[in-house]
């Protein structure tokens, strides 16, 4: 953080309202500790370190050693109190803070520690000798690794060190490393004893605390505000922490693990919802493929019924010679006999009906109920469907009959030379209009049952397309929530309270 000169104050102030916010939303406890700091009239003047470990680990000797003062102590602490040496540096003041031991059962005394410790701008982790790798120690440790908080590793009473057990260097090296694994700065692990040890840095410890708060104390009140924003941050961190562990076992129960990071989150929600739209899509176009493919077949059937070739010339030439043999002049043989006449007429009319309706069932109705029928089979309907469709398609026809031919004849059209091209065409379209319907019926029910395939095989892949969006709604949700809680760290942290959260 950049220095906040003389606004610090002002600034400071607005971490009131955050406290209220924080108090709200159940946080009280960091409310009350903003507070607290922004209670103590020395705050903008005063660098905090507080010194923290297991009971009996020596941090009262070590405190009341580095600030030339003796501090009150015992073997089993009735109060909850933390303790405070001020050492004056130049620009302000250097507290020492004594906390109690972290090991205590009072839970008064761990709420003391966890105070002092939110509201100091250096956190002093002391462990005797003899317990360096303690769970405790260790634990203090990770709790502040991802804090910007500065932290010492400070191992006390190395005046009970044997060097025949082994060499200092050695053992010292160790304890570098274990500290280096927990984020410390070699740097800043500081070996002490309040008796004559040669292997103790208090002096050393001494002048690095000093220096450390002479520096900080010219920023004129920033470690004051680092402490209110470390303080709002944790805060905001426990507000959401019920809604992450909740969020993060949803997801874990359908990813097989929570993500590690938002940025993960992210990551994973692309590509959830990339993976469901593309499944939506195909499952889209799959439905226009198939429903294309059925439509396309309806129209080739259609095309062919217009096709056919059901009246080539041979066969017209038998209806124009019929309707010649109905006009009111033609006569036959050499009395023109009436009898003659009508058996004549009625001959023509069977020569016709016969040679039009093989045409009709040789070059339309058969072959295209033997390709339609073929179609179906390769189109992939439920059987019972694809059965009672072939039987339509089988049933494929029409009776062509002389009442039929006569049907369409025109009486008041006979007096037209012309008219017997006209009726052929009229006998083909009345075929071609009959089989179309019928074709077009067969059309429709295929479209229904490829409708009623598309449907089964949807509902099949319901519940992998569900679990598809449940995973998006649980990781949209997730992401949600984080950006909510990025965004309360990032207005805390300007001293603003968070809005719309």
């Amino acid at each position: 953080m950049s220095s906040v000169s003389t606004v610090a104050p002002r600034f400071a102030q607005r971490f009131l309202e955050v406290a209220d916010w924080l108090e709200e939303a159940g946080a009280s406890r960091y409310a009350d500790r903003i507070r607290s700091i922004l209670a103590d009239r020395g705050a903008v003047t005063t660098y905090t370190a507080a010194f923290c470990g297991l009971f009996s680990a020596g941090k009262s000797s070590l405190v009341g050693a580095l600030a030339g003062k003796r501090l009150r102590t015992g073997a089993n602490p009735t109060t909850a109190e933390v303790e405070a040496i001020e050492v004056q540096v130049e620009g302000g003041t250097l507290r020492l803070l004594d906390t109690p031991g972290i090991d205590s059962t009072d839970e008064r005394h761990r709420e003391a520690t966890m105070n002092a410790l939110y509201q100091a701008d250096l956190v002093a982790i002391v462990t005797d000798y003899q317990h360096v790798e303690a769970d405790a120690n260790l634990e203090l440790l990770q709790m502040f690794a991802d804090s910007d908080k500065p932290r010492l590793f400070i191992v006390h009473q190395v005046d009970k060190h044997l060097e025949v057990e082994m060499p200092f260097e050695e053992f010292a090296e160790s304890v570098r490393e274990l500290a280096s694994d927990y984020g410390v700065d070699v740097s800043r692990v500081f070996f002490t004893a309040v008796k004559p040890s040669a292997h103790s840095q208090l002096d050393e410890l001494r002048a690095f605390l000093v220096a450390t708060a002479e520096e900080a104390l010219q920023t004129d009140g920033e470690p004051m505000i680092r402490r209110l924003v470390e303080v709002a941050r944790e805060g905001v961190t426990a507000c959401y922490e019920s809604g992450w562990r909740d969020r993060a076992r949803a997801v874990e129960e359908v990813m097989g693990r929570a993500p590690q990071t938002l940025d993960e989150a992210r990551e994973w929600l692309w590509d959830a919802r990339r993976r469901a739209d593309a499944a939506k899509q195909e499952e889209a176009e799959q439905r226009q493929r198939l429903m294309a493919h059925v439509t396309s077949l309806c129209d080739g059937w259609l095309r062919a019924v217009d096709l056919a070739q059901i009246a080539p010339y041979e066969t017209a030439e038998k209806g124009r010679r019929y309707i010649d043999s109905l006009r009111p002049e033609f006569k036959v043989g050499m009395f023109r006999s009436a009898k003659k006449t009508e058996a004549e007429r009625d001959a023509r009319l069977k020569a016709f009906v016969d040679d039009l309706a093989e045409k009709v069932e040789n070059f339309l109705t058969r072959p295209l109920a033997a390709q339609m029928a073929q179609q179906i089979r390769e189109v992939g309907l439920q059987a019972a469907h694809e059965e009672r469709l072939i039987e339509r398609c089988q049933a494929l026809g029409v009776r062509v009959d002389a009442a039929y031919v006569q049907a369409c004849v025109k009486p008041g059209s006979l007096v037209s030379a012309e008219y017997g091209h006209q009726f052929v065409r009229d006998v083909q379209d009345r075929v071609r209009r009959e089989v179309r319907a019928k074709v077009q019926e067969i059309g429709e029910a295929l479209v229904r049952a490829m409708e009623e395939r598309i449907r089964l095989e949807e509902e099949e892949r319901a519940p992998e397309r569900d679990a598809a969006e449940r995973r998006c709604q649980l990781l949209r949700g997730y992401v949600e929530f984080g950006e909510q809680y990025e965004s309360a760290l990032a207005a805390v942290t300007q001293g603003e309270v968070p809005r719309g959260e």
